[in-house]
C-alpha cells in the first residue's frame, strides 16, 4: 500500500463525512448533498488502486470504505426518497468506524 492511496481514501472519506454532517445538521440542503456526494472522486480512486485493493487483504477497510461510498453514490436518490436523510446517519457511522481502522494498515 502506498501513502498516496491512504491519503486519497482518507481524504474522500473525510469529505463524505463532512457532507453528511452538514446535511444532518441542516447546514446543507438535501439536493445539494446528493449532488456533492455524487461528485466525490471515488471511482477513480478505486480504479487507480484496484490491483492492490483486490490482492492485499490488509487493505480490506480501504476497500470497504470505497465500496460504501460508491454504493451510496449510486443509491443516494433512492435512499433519500425511500428512507429519508436520516438514513445518512448509519452511513456516517460506518464510514467513521472504517476510518478508525485505517492506521492499522498504514505502513504495513
Amino acid at each position: 500500500m502506498t501513502l498516496a492511496m491512504n491519503d486519497s481514501v482518507v481524504e474522500v472519506a473525510k469529505e463524505a463525512i463532512e457532507l453528511m454532517d452538514r446535511v444532518l445538521t441542516r447546514r446543507m440542503g438535501v439536493d445539494e448533498y446528493k449532488v456533492r456526494i455524487k461528485e466525490l472522486d471515488v471511482d477513480s480512486i478505486i480504479e487507480a488502486y484496484r490491483r492492490d485493493l483486490m490482492k492485499d487483504a490488509r487493505l480490506v477497510y480501504y476497500l470497504d470504505a470505497l465500496m460504501l461510498l460508491s454504493s451510496l453514490q449510486q443509491e443516494i436518490d433512492f435512499q433519500v426518497a425511500e428512507y429519508g436523510i436520516d438514513a445518512t446517519m448509519e452511513d456516517r457511522k460506518n464510514l467513521k468506524e472504517l476510518l478508525r481502522k485505517f492506521p492499522e494498515t498504514v505502513g504495513s
